[in-house]
């Protein structure tokens, strides 16, 4: 999910149950939070406390909670995975560092120092700055040898080839994650993959297209991908930050579409912004 906050800059803890509350009424199987989507990396010690306490108490045991403890060191990750099992977490959540460039050897030093200082399954997030890295043997090696790793989200570079060869080597015994927003989620599917972390701006039409390819109808899941998903996901890719919040304020979800300061990319253009609008009024969802 993203973080939601006020005008002011402080969080909107209103906005934040809604948004709990709407991805549960979609069908969420678990509720996510401090990925990047969250923008993780913009926010303090306390309201990443607070945050935790919210979503877990907001969850209510319905369904599971995963954490991202990515971080720029392995002990500040380490301290984020006790503080999340403390609080109530039932999984975590870790990309490698991002102020870093490791090698196999530190990627499997990080991944096995979080094991150790938390009893929660571990999610191995292959992200694109870490695909080179992780390739699809280390990441076999690291859920084989590693106790807790039991998940890995695809959204790195070339993450359909290396999903399709992780799938290969674990004999489809690896649970692997689709991410990158819902890319490829049809061909993910396609290719054996049955969970997905996307965005939640229409969490209903991702929720829709995997519900109708797991329950038979392959040619509904392909329907509602290429003509409601893929047509706004084009925008959405190049302005994920301020398109996550643009949709989910437009349609009521939260009550302020501002990102945490600094924004990441440069704003959408009026163009591209009236020609998002057309395309979401034309597949039902709108975007003041």
């Amino acid at each position: 999910m993203p973080t939601a906050i006020a005008a002011s800059g402080s969080l909107d803890e209103a906005s934040q149950r809604r948004l709990v509350q709407y991805c549960l009424d979609c069908g969420a199987v678990a509720i996510g939070h401090f990925g990047i989507a969250s923008e993780a990396q913009k926010i303090s010690t306390s309201d990443r406390r607070r945050l935790i306490e919210l979503i877990v108490g907001e969850v209510a045991g319905r369904v599971p909670v995963f954490i991202g403890i990515t971080s720029p060191a392995i002990q500040i990750s380490v301290e984020y995975a006790r503080e999340a099992e403390t609080l109530g977490a039932n999984l975590l959540m870790a990309a490698l560092p991002w102020m870093a460039a490791p090698t196999p050897r530190t990627a499997f030093a990080y991944y096995e120092a979080i094991s150790s200082a938390s009893t929660l399954p571990i999610i191995v997030q292959d992200t694109p700055s870490s695909s080179e890295t992780l390739t699809a043997d280390l990441l076999w090696q690291l859920a084989n040898e590693i106790e807790r790793i039991e998940h890995v989200k695809a959204e790195g570079t070339g993450f359909l080839a290396k999903t399709t060869t992780l799938r290969q080597l674990s004999d489809g015994q690896l649970s692997v994650i689709g991410g990158a927003g819902g890319q490829h989620l049809i061909h993910l599917l396609r290719i054996g993959v049955t969970s997905f972390m996307t965005g939640t701006e229409a969490l209903e039409l991702h929720a829709s297209a995997v519900s109708a390819y797991l329950a038979g109808d392959q040619e509904r899941a392909a329907e509602i991908y290429f003509q409601q998903i893929l047509p706004y996901l084009a925008f959405y890719l190049d302005y994920p930050e301020e398109l996550l919040k643009a949709m989910l304020h437009a349609r009521g979800i939260i009550g302020c579409p501002q990102v945490i300061p600094p924004a990441s990319d440069a704003p959408m253009s009026d163009v591209e912004r009236r020609e998002l609008n057309w395309i979401l009024n034309r597949i039902g969802l709108t975007n003041g």
